[in-house]
């Protein structure tokens, strides 16, 4: 990752600017905006910038159908400081769930930041180095807001170009010394900057657009005083694809001494994570498998041709694990189908993979248009397994009302909606009447710190008339059902 100019070097183009005039429209751009938001010295010789306020963050990919608002968290006592001289930054923010969860919150203190190429995360009471793809994005979003993209923009190792109109706004792309390239667009009424976009890539959604919207500008206070002060945006807006991720409304100081935002020494000499995945088996009953070793399982049932493997969560890393260790134990029998408990993206991160091994899906029908979306994704900042390997999908869909039955005319699996799952809409299980398994995701952990979906999962169960002894949450260990009835009485006596 490059080093910020700490001088300015002698050039033509300099000369040029020193002179008074850009040597590019874009240039001039830059420059008018810089000049808009207080002045181009002024602007120059900002290094860093502290933001306070408060907004909300929103739950991506967990919203209770694919299209439907997203949940989100109330955000206090938010501090962003961005240090640009050495390209660091931290964030720290309180949050509190407003939506029905396992885990809530309650105004629980998230810290993380950047320095330079190393990501960090506050866990417990340790920082931990984060992925290098994380670091990369984190990078990019420090160029998310007026003040540093224009500075990007007027730093000698950018290139701007490419000046055009779109509406009302003037707009340029600029690209770092590092490749990273953002569009900034400027108001042509104000002449402030409006919003920059930068790219990314996601899993489940493949190749995204990220923009930060700026809104509510107000003069704020600066370097030298009185005489020397910005003007900086109240409200930034964040959008992923089509979904809102965060809104904040926040007070600038660019003045305020952000002290020291380098990662702690073990941090940066760590290495970074990379993906793994750990596939332990639990044989629950002759021809069914328990496919757990991390925080999401799968199950493998065997049928007289075909296997049938239940859920394709967390990552792409860890379902072709899955995948290739179901195989392993059974390598005389194709592995047909995966179900799908629900769309939400930690659920389904592993169904494009599970494509490219040539699985047919099974889903709630409210997830069809969701999925026919994913598959025809275009991935190419990463190639995935579908991209390397594209196979069309296949689905079947489960209906609100009978089960989806998968059957040899020896066992049989029962896929089922959840009805009235507060959870996510198009919810199912998937139930061996004879074995008397119930297979579940998010509706009971045994060991989840709230349990608000576990009485709805039981009223299911009864209404549904199913002769449930063993539970197999997706989350967590085995169960029983005396365990969910107890854990219901729980919830009902608070």
């Amino acid at each position: 990752m490059r080093g910020w100019p700490r001088c300015l070097i002698v050039s033509s183009v300099l000369f040029a600017v020193a002179c008074g005039g850009a040597a590019t429209p874009e240039l001039q751009l830059i420059e008018d905006a810089a000049e808009a938001m207080g002045g181009l010295r002024t602007v120059r010789q900002t290094t860093a910038l502290t933001l306070t306020g408060e907004g909300r963050t929103f739950r991506l990919g967990q919203n209770t159908r694919p299209r439907s608002e997203l949940p989100y968290y109330e955000v206090a006592d938010y501090l962003l400081q961005i240090d640009y001289a050495n390209q660091r930054w931290r964030l720290g923010q309180d949050r509190t769930s407003t939506f029905l969860t396992g885990g809530p919150l309650n105004g629980v203190r998230q810290t993380y930041g950047l320095d330079g190429d190393v990501a960090y995360d506050q866990q417990g009471d340790r920082m931990v180095r984060g992925a290098d793809e994380v670091a990369a994005d984190r990078w990019a979003e420090m160029y998310h807001n007026p003040l540093g993209i224009v500075l990007l923009a007027l730093d000698e190792t950018s290139t701007v170009s490419n000046l055009r109109e779109e509406g009302a706004e003037r707009v340029v792309d600029v690209v770092a010394a590092n490749g990273t390239q953002f569009t900034l667009h400027v108001s042509g009424d104000t002449g402030l900057p409006s919003k920059v976009t930068s790219s990314s890539y996601h899993p489940n959604l493949g190749d995204v657009a990220i923009e930060t919207l700026f809104e509510g500008y107000r003069e704020t206070g600066g370097l030298g005083g009185s005489q020397a002060r910005l003007t900086l945006p109240r409200r930034y807006t964040t959008n992923l694809d089509r979904f809102t991720i965060s809104t904040y409304t926040t007070t600038s100081d660019p003045g305020a001494d952000v002290g020291d935002l380098s990662a702690p020494s073990d941090v940066r000499a760590a290495p970074p994570p990379m993906a793994t995945a750990t596939v332990e088996v639990d044989e629950l009953a002759a021809g069914v498998w328990r496919l757990a070793g991390q925080s999401h399982h799968s199950a493998l049932i065997e049928f007289d041709e075909f296997l049938v493997l239940v859920e394709a969560p967390q990552s792409e890393t860890r379902t072709l694990a899955v995948i290739e260790r179901a195989r392993a134990l059974r390598p005389d029998k194709p592995l047909r189908y995966v179900v799908n408990t629900h769309h939400h993206y930690d659920h389904s991160a592993g169904i494009r993979a599970a494509v490219s091994e040539g699985l047919t899906v099974v889903t709630h029908r409210v997830n069809q248009p969701f999925f026919e979306d994913m598959v025809a994704r275009r991935h190419s900042l990463v190639e995935d397994a579908l991209t390397r390997n594209a196979q069309p999908l296949t689905l079947e869909t489960v209906s609100s009302g009978a089960p989806h039955e998968i059957t040899d005319g020896r066992r049989t699996l029962q896929v089922l909606r959840i009805v009235d799952d507060a959870h996510s809409d198009g919810m199912l299980m998937a139930y061996l009447p004879r074995e008397r398994i119930l297979f579940e995701v998010d509706a009971f952990s045994p060991a989840a710190a709230a349990s608000p979906f576990a009485e709805n999962l039981l009223r299911n169960i009864e209404d549904r008339g199913l002769r449930v002894e063993t539970i197999v949450p997706l989350h967590g260990e085995v169960a029983t059902l005396d365990e969910l009835e107890s854990a219901v009485r729980r919830t009902q006596s608070l």
